[in-house]
């Protein structure tokens, strides 16, 4: 994913379908997340020499969730078009959208349940 400048043109009157719109959100979230990744992997060889302090390796952790986030949200929305197509106002299993996910914070969501604070930490640091 290559940086671009911000889009400063005018108000545009192209139209596009819902479905249209949550495939290629789903597509931006891929390469973000494939970016990510590939951030992980440069400071996982980065970190392997060198110590950390508890602070440096929350963040890291922070790094870490957020990856985890955008893979799981593409993977819901991916679930989300694997339905037959529906409206706007329709409703669908929830169980089918979480289907695949492994991060409980994104299924608490989609469940309607507050996610855990992400301030605190809990448990064991497990990094990429």
């Amino acid at each position: 994913m290559t940086m671009r400048a911000t889009v400063t043109q005018g108000p545009s009157d192209l139209e596009i379908t819902v479905h249209d719109t949550v495939f290629k959100v789903m597509r931006l979230l891929d390469m973000a997340g494939e970016e990510l990744a590939g951030a992980q992997q440069v400071v996982a060889e980065c970190m392997r020499d060198t110590s950390m302090t508890s602070a440096e390796m929350y963040r890291l952790q922070k790094l870490d969730l957020a990856t985890q986030t955008v893979a799981s949200v593409a993977t819901v929305l991916r679930n989300l078009m694997s339905l037959a197509p529906t409206g706007i106002a329709d409703t669908v299993s929830v169980a089918h959208l979480y289907e695949g996910i492994t991060l409980g914070d994104v299924v608490q969501v989609l469940k309607g349940e507050d996610a855990p604070d992400q301030s605190t930490m809990a448990g064991e640091i497990d990094l990429f």
